[in-house]
């Protein structure tokens, strides 16, 4: 019998956002311990919030709004599962360039 790797959400997510929006850059960090505390988080609570900047030329002549949506379609089984929190900086040109 072979036994099942379980993989996390984060990478998970990564494999998703590399596969559709070909990033030039990407930083995907979970930061679900600084929500410790807050409302409908317990102790078991793991992998809830996450922070994404990430640099593609999906983005290029679409709206902060048009891009969000982008990655929350991708997304949006993650968070069927468990998911709560994606803060974004999205961009399709790397900052200062």
């Amino acid at each position: 019998m072979e036994s099942e790797i379980k993989e996390s959400r984060l990478s998970r997510m990564e494999k998703i956002l590399i596969e559709k929006f070909s990033p030039k850059e990407i930083k995907l960090t979970d930061v679900s311990l600084e929500h410790a505390g807050h409302p409908g988080m317990t102790k078991d609570s793991k992998e809830t919030h996450f922070r994404l900047f990430m640099v593609s030329p999906v983005f290029s002549g679409k709206s902060t709004v048009e891009n969000h949506r982008l990655v929350y379609a991708e997304l949006g089984a993650e968070f069927k599962k468990g998911l709560h929190a994606l803060e974004m900086d999205l961009s399709s040109t790397k900052k200062g360039v």
